[in-house]
C-alpha cells in the first residue's frame, strides 16, 4: 500500500509529488495521458513543435522560481511590449522602463492619449507597491471596470488591455479579478515572459525527471476510487487496483467532481465554474511575417476577424521549427471556437496584417482547448481548499487557486502540506 497515491500528473500533481517525495513518502501517480503535463503539451508535427494552445511562462512567477531550473529549461523571452493592429498598421507599445527608445515611438503616436501613456506608469507604479499578498486584499471588481475606475479611457481599454489581457485571462470582457489582473501587471513588469526553448512541455518533463523512477504510471486511467479498509483502492482501466492511504485527486475540476462524488455520493459539491475555451490554429512560413519576437494584438475588435493574438514562435525559440522555415501561432478566445470555418477566417484575418504571403502557408492543424482556464471572478492569495471534504482525501489544481502555472504549482504545494500535515502514516 502506498502513502499516497496522487490521481493526475498536470503541473500541480507534479508539484505536490515532488514535495511528498522530498518528505520521504512513498508515493505513485497515475496519469491517463501518454506523457506527464495536463494542459501543459507539446506536439510534434513534421518538425515543428505545436504547443497546446499559445502558452508561456512569466518567469517573475515565485513559486516557478522555487520550482523550476530556468537555466535547464534554457527559457526563450519574448520582446516585452506588443505590436497591435489598428487603423491599417501595427504599432508598438513597448515597455518605457526596458525599451525607453522603443517607447518613444508610442510617446509620439495618437493611437491612445497621452493621459493614458502617463496612466500605464502609474499602473506600474501601484502594481509593484507593497507584498503580493497585499495586492490580494485589494478592493476587487472586474478589470474592465477596474481600468475604468482607474481613468483609463474605452479606446485604450478596447486597443490594448482587452486583446493583452483577454489573450491571458482566455475571456475579452475582462470580467475577471481585478487583483488577479493587478498580480499578473506586476508579473509582466519585474520578470520575463518566456518559453522553453524545446516548447512548454519541457516544464513538467523537469519536474518529472526528478521524481523516481516507477513513480508516475502513464497510460493509467482511473475509473473508480473507493474507501478500502485503512485507505483507498483506486480502480484502473484494464490494470490492477491501486492501494493508498492517503489520495489527492489533481485532475481537471470535472473529474475530480466525478471522483469525490464516487467517494462521497452524498457530498454537497461546488457549483460548477465556468471555463474559458481557446483555440490556436498553426501555419508553417518559409519567411517570417515578422523580424522580431514580439506579441502581435488584434487592437480592432472582434468585428475585425476572430484572431485575438499571433506570434512567430520560431522567431522566439528557433526550435520551434526546423532550419529554413518558420511557425506562425494565432489564437481565438473565446466565441464558437469549434466551428469548420474558422481556419478560414484567421487565415482571411491574417491577410490583412501581412498581405498576400498568408495563403502560401502551410495548415499544420490546431489546437483546441475547450476547458483552458477556469474564469477567474475572484482570487485570492494562496487560498485555495486542499480538503475535500472527505477525510484523506486532498485536492490540488490551478482552479483552487489562480488559473496560472503559478496557481498550479502552488496549489500541489499546499496539497502536499496538508497531507503531511495529517496524522502520521
Amino acid at each position: 500500500m502506498k502513502d499516497v497515491a496522487i490521481i493526475g500528473a498536470g503541473l500541480a500533481g507534479l508539484n505536490c509529488a515532488l514535495t511528498l517525495q522530498k518528505a520521504g513518502l512513498d508515493i505513485v501517480v497515475l496519469e491517463a495521458a501518454d506523457a506527464p503535463g495536463g494542459r501543459v503539451r507539446t506536439d510534434q508535427v513534421d518538425g515543428f513543435l505545436l504547443d497546446r494552445g499559445f502558452q508561456v511562462l512569466l518567469t517573475a512567477y515565485p513559486e516557478a522560481q522555487q520550482v523550476l531550473d530556468y537555466n535547464l529549461l534554457n527559457l526563450k523571452p519574448l520582446t516585452p511590449g506588443a505590436m497591435v493592429w489598428k487603423n491599417g498598421r501595427f504599432h508598438r507599445f513597448a515597455d518605457p522602463f526596458r525599451e525607453p527608445f522603443a517607447a518613444l515611438r508610442l510617446a509620439v503616436d495618437p493611437i491612445v492619449t497621452l493621459g493614458d501613456k502617463l496612466r500605464v506608469a502609474k499602473l506600474r507604479a501601484q502594481a509593484q507597491r507593497g507584498s503580493i499578498p497585499e495586492i490580494f486584499n485589494r478592493q476587487e471588481t472586474a478589470t474592465r471596470d477596474f481600468l475604468r475606475n482607474f481613468g483609463f479611457s474605452p479606446k485604450m481599454i478596447e486597443t490594448f488591455f482587452e486583446p493583452f489581457f483577454g489573450g491571458v485571462f482566455l475571456e475579452k470582457n475582462l470580467s475577471t479579478s481585478s487583483r488577479y489582473f493587478e498580480f499578473l501587471f506586476r508579473m509582466f513588469a519585474t520578470g520575463a515572459v518566456a518559453v522553453p526553448a524545446e516548447g512548454m512541455q519541457a516544464i513538467p518533463a523537469q519536474m518529472a525527471d526528478r521524481l523516481a523512477p516507477g513513480t508516475i504510471l502513464l497510460k493509467n486511467r482511473v475509473t473508480n476510487a473507493a474507501s478500502s479498509g485503512p485507505g483507498f483502492s483506486i480502480a484502473i482501466e484494464n490494470r490492477p487496483a491501486v492501494a493508498a492511504r492517503r489520495l489527492v485527486i489533481a485532475t481537471e475540476e470535472p473529474e475530480a467532481r466525478r471522483l469525490q462524488l464516487a467517494l462521497n455520493p452524498a457530498q454537497n459539491q461546488p457549483a460548477a465554474r465556468r471555463w474559458n475555451p481557446t483555440i490556436a490554429f498553426y501555419f508553417a512560413a518559409n519567411a517570417a511575417p515578422v523580424s522580431e519576437p514580439i506579441l502581435l494584438l488584434n487592437g480592432e475588435g472582434s468585428g475585425a476577424g476572430p484572431v485575438n493574438n499571433a506570434v512567430v514562435l520560431s522567431q522566439v525559440s528557433p526550435s520551434y521549427a526546423p532550419a529554413g522555415a518558420h511557425l506562425v501561432s494565432a489564437s481565438v478566445v473565446g466565441g464558437d471556437t469549434g466551428r469548420p470555418d474558422l481556419e478560414h477566417e484567421v487565415r482571411r484575418h491574417l491577410g490583412k496584417w501581412f498581405g498576400s504571403q498568408v495563403e502560401r502557408w502551410r495548415s499544420l492543424g490546431a489546437r483546441f482547448v475547450p476547458e483552458a482556464l477556469p474564469l477567474q471572478q475572484t482570487a485570492v492569495w494562496e487560498g485555495g481548499q486542499s480538503q475535500s471534504g472527505i477525510e484523506n482525501v486532498y485536492l490540488c489544481g490551478d482552479f483552487l487557486e489562480t488559473c496560472s502555472i503559478q496557481g498550479a504549482l502552488v496549489s500541489g504545494r499546499r496539497a502536499a502540506e496538508a497531507v503531511l500535515n495529517s496524522q502520521k502514516f
